[in-house]
């Protein structure tokens, strides 16, 4: 895990994890918190793989949203039938499957799985990433193992971006508008094609455009559900932390908009009308 910066919790319920480990776990956290980099290095580590070596691991799967918005029942049963094939190791794991964003599986889909996440073939780990988990049926959460991933502290961060090259006041800077997490900040500071970077343009957007041209932008924004949760869940670190310092109109100005975020993601997560959540948002500030 040399390649992540974890808080000590955090670090504590993985090394637990790895040292005994079950079969279906879910990794919860907020979006930009990491959970899929972790993902793939606890899958490493339970393999027994080289660290950074996931992806070139001809056992392994990563199942997403198909268009952006959603897991479908389809990809739920591709994951079965590839859950189904023999695998010949004498190892006692040899095979990973990746849940990626397990709170935009439909309902369907969900209840596809739910025997193979009870009896999961020998030699399989199950991990689902989870940044909202009572979108995720109970009868599905029951089955799995919990991490929950929590945020490093800013000095921990800090130490671990500047080792890797970053001027400190960047990092600082990336720190105030991630909200301290590692995830978004690695994307924000080395990958300018994440989408959580592409997250983080649409908040600081909805931010600073006057009303008609946020309505606009919501239009297109309400097509992609994924976008837009990531979008709330930036502007709910991004009020968070400029609440901190600021003060008179511009208090109350972030306080409506850590509101209306969270009322809007709320309402995204609960499968209501995305343009009418996100018109919501954007006639609140």
């Amino acid at each position: 895990m040399k390649s992540m910066v974890l808080h000590p919790a955090t670090r504590e319920q993985v090394d637990l994890f790895i040292k005994t480990p079950g079969q279906v776990l879910l990794v919860s956290g907020p979006t930009g918190s990491g959970k899929i980099t972790l993902a793939k290095r606890l899958a490493e580590a339970v393999l027994e793989l080289p660290e950074n070596n996931f992806d070139d691991y001809g056992q392994s799967v990563v199942v997403g949203a198909d268009d952006g918005k959603s897991i479908s029942i389809d990809s739920a049963r591709q994951l079965e039938k590839f859950m189904r094939l023999k695998v010949s190791s004498d190892k006692a794991y040899n095979r990973v499957a990746i849940i990626e964003n397990a709170h935009l599986m439909t309902v369907e889909a969900q209840n596809a799985l739910l025997k193979t996440l009870e009896e999961p073939p020998a030699g399989t780990l199950i991990i689902m990433t989870v940044s909202h988990e009572p979108a995720l049926l109970p009868t599905v959460r029951s089955r799995a193992q919990s991490l929950a991933v929590q945020r490093p502290d800013q000095q921990s961060l800090t130490e671990f971006f500047t080792k890797r090259g970053f001027n400190e006041k960047d990092i600082y800077k990336i720190y105030s508008l991630a909200g301290g997490l590692p995830g978004l900040m690695s994307a924000l500071l080395e990958n300018d094609e994440h989408p959580l970077k592409l997250a983080t343009e649409q908040a600081r957007q909805l931010l600073s455009q006057p009303l008609y041209e946020r309505l606009i932008a919501i239009d297109s924004l309400s097509k992609d559900r994924a976008l837009a949760i990531d979008t709330m869940a930036v502007l709910q670190r991004m009020a968070r932390i400029s609440l901190q310092n600021a003060t008179g109109q511009s208090s109350k100005r972030w306080q409506k908009v850590l509101e209306a975020s969270y009322r809007a993601a709320e309402a995204l997560n609960t499968s209501a009308q995305p343009k009418l959540a996100l018109t919501n948002l954007a006639l609140q500030f």
